[in-house]
């Protein structure tokens, strides 16, 4: 059984034979196109070169800025921290010039009210004082002595040397104290 040429080229997934006229067009036109989308292909590339570049720039470019105001914000912040400590400061100056053996209460006094005012000035930037309280906590304090005491459970706190601070979740300086220990038996 003879089949014609073309079913046997299909069944095969083989392309069928062109004769000469057919290929030398086919030809012709695959080099023509070729040499087109060749052109197209090669702007296209350069177009997405530069684009990549341009956006390449404008990422440094905002990265760079989102850091300097980054900075700005942080010094703004420290600014706006350090204006009432300073008046604090300029107070507790003039309380050191006026200071007198003879006047040693006011002197005290002007002092306390100082303390007050910068410890005002801390509390309104959120800093809070670290609770030093009932038994002794390593997340929060630092225990710089041990005093023997047989009422209190071990680390109870019965001293505050130094008080702790956080700031939000953020401990800015443990508390030290100083904590109960059990007498020795014997």
């Amino acid at each position: 059984m003879n089949e014609p040429a073309n079913d046997q080229h299909e069944a095969t997934g083989e392309p069928a034979p062109a004769d000469d006229a057919t290929e030398q067009i086919a030809d012709g036109v695959v080099e023509a196109v070729s040499a087109t989308e060749f052109a197209a292909l090669k702007l296209e590339a350069r177009e997405l070169k530069d684009r990549l570049v341009r956006l390449q720039a404008e990422f440094d470019n905002a990265r760079k800025r989102l850091r300097r105001e980054a900075d700005e914000a942080g010094t703004r912040a420290i600014a706006r921290m350090v204006k009432p400590v300073l008046t604090e400061m300029d107070n507790l100056s003039r309380a050191i010039a006026a200071a007198k053996p003879e006047a040693f209460a006011e002197f005290a006094t002007g002092v306390s009210m100082i303390r007050e005012n910068l410890g005002a000035a801390l509390t309104s930037t959120g800093l809070e004082l670290v609770p030093s309280e009932g038994v002794f906590n390593p997340a929060f304090h630092e225990v710089i002595a041990e005093v023997e005491q047989a009422d209190a459970p071990r680390g109870t706190i019965v001293e505050v040397h130094r008080p702790g601070y956080r700031l939000k979740d953020q401990l800015v300086r443990a508390a030290q104290v100083v904590v109960t220990k059990p007498p020795p038996i014997g």
